[in-house]
């Protein structure tokens, strides 16, 4: 009987044993999966944070060209302003003159956008896109 009991107590370690083993064995696949997971989340979240900064800086360049379109037409109509205050008898269309001096001075203007772009495009790290 005693023998009995010894079989009895030592098969139920072995199986308490063996559940421990496979127990275990799940956790650490799930813990592994669950790490996996965690992982590729955080590659996601990179990606979308990269494309959002990529997506303001844009955002910032064309609120920056648009500022600079405003700028170059008010000092282009200051321009027409001054010229039909110089002569009064333009009121009416402009001569070619004008509008030469009028396309010199917008020409100026977006030659100076261009270059304050050009050395904010050489501080930059990102390849740059073919429409741009």
């Amino acid at each position: 009987m005693n023998i009995f009991a010894v079989g009895v107590i030592v098969g139920f370690i072995l199986f308490a044993v063996m559940a421990t083993v496979v127990i275990f064995n799940k956790m650490q696949l799930e813990i592994a999966r669950l790490a996996k997971e965690a992982e590729n989340m955080n590659k996601a979240l990179q990606v979308m944070f990269a494309k959002i900064n990529k997506i303001e800086k844009v955002t910032q360049t064309t609120m920056d060209a648009a500022e600079t379109f405003v700028d170059g037409l008010r000092e282009s109509a200051e321009q027409i302003q001054m010229m039909q205050m110089r002569n009064p008898r333009m009121r009416g269309p402009m001569s070619p003159e004008g509008f030469d001096d009028l396309r010199k001075s917008f020409e100026e203007g977006i030659k100076d956008m261009e270059e304050g772009m050009d050395d904010s495009d050489e501080d930059s790290d990102e390849q740059q896109e073919p429409w741009k």
